[in-house]
C-alpha cells in the first residue's frame, strides 16, 4: 500500500465530515472509522468528536480542508481534478461551435 501514513488524516476527515451532518449523520460511517481507529491506530474518535462540538458545518468542512492540504497531497489532487474538468469544459465548447 503506498501512502499509508495519510489514512489517519483522510479518516478523520471522513469521520468529522459525517459528523458535520448532525441530523444526516450515518451510522454506518460512524461505526467504521470508530472500528478503524480502533484497529489501526488504538484509539478512538472521541477528540474529533470533542473537536466538532459546538461548530456549524462550514467551520468543520474549513477545518477539514486546512488539515488535510497540510498532512496528504489533496490540494494536488483537487487541482489535478479541477483542471481535468476545465480541460472537459473546454473540449465541449470547442465539439459545441463546430455543430
Amino acid at each position: 500500500m503506498r501512502n499509508t501514513k495519510e489514512i489517519q488524516t483522510i479518516l478523520s476527515a471522513i469521520y468529522c465530515i459525517n459528523l458535520s451532518k448532525r441530523d444526516k449523520r450515518d451510522k454506518n460511517i460512524e461505526l467504521l472509522c470508530g472500528y478503524a481507529f480502533n484497529r489501526l491506530f488504538n484509539g478512538s474518535p472521541n477528540l474529533l468528536i470533542l473537536s466538532c462540538a459546538g461548530k456549524s458545518e462550514e467551520q468543520i468542512l474549513e477545518e477539514v480542508n486546512q488539515m488535510m492540504y497540510a498532512d496528504t497531497k489533496y490540494k494536488s489532487y483537487v487541482d489535478w481534478k479541477n483542471f481535468q474538468e476545465e480541460q472537459r469544459k473546454k473540449e465541449n465548447e470547442t465539439k459545441n461551435i463546430w455543430l
